[in-house]
């Protein structure tokens, strides 16, 4: 029994650069904050422990509100790590109800 596959047209170059800059910014977009490469740690929520997105607009202790870009896991058990903002400053997670979370527990 032979197989056959339907070929899809090859995509131009322009197409498939804006292929891969369409792919890169979804997942940009859409990507949970972690700790990296190996994804140990996510930040979440303290209350709901839902994963915290890149663009989360958050509320802090004083009802300013920031948006959350990335962040720093703990490093060490007693460590808490950071919240970066889109304007580079950096925070205790518990600043916006905030809190690193091990994946691999």
């Amino acid at each position: 029994m032979t197989t056959t596959y339907e070929s899809t047209p090859p995509l131009s170059l322009h197409d498939a650069e804006e292929d891969r800059r369409a792919t890169r910014e979804w997942h940009a977009l859409n990507a949970y904050i972690t700790d990296g490469a190996c994804r140990e740690w996510v930040l979440c929520y303290q209350d709901t422990d839902q994963p915290i997105r890149k663009g989360t607009m958050a509320y802090d202790f004083r009802g300013d509100v920031d948006t959350i870009v990335g962040g720093r896991a703990p490093r060490t058990p007693w460590s808490t790590g950071r919240v970066e903002c889109a304007d580079g400053a950096e925070f205790y997670p518990s600043v916006f109800g905030m809190q690193w979370v091990n994946t691999q527990k």
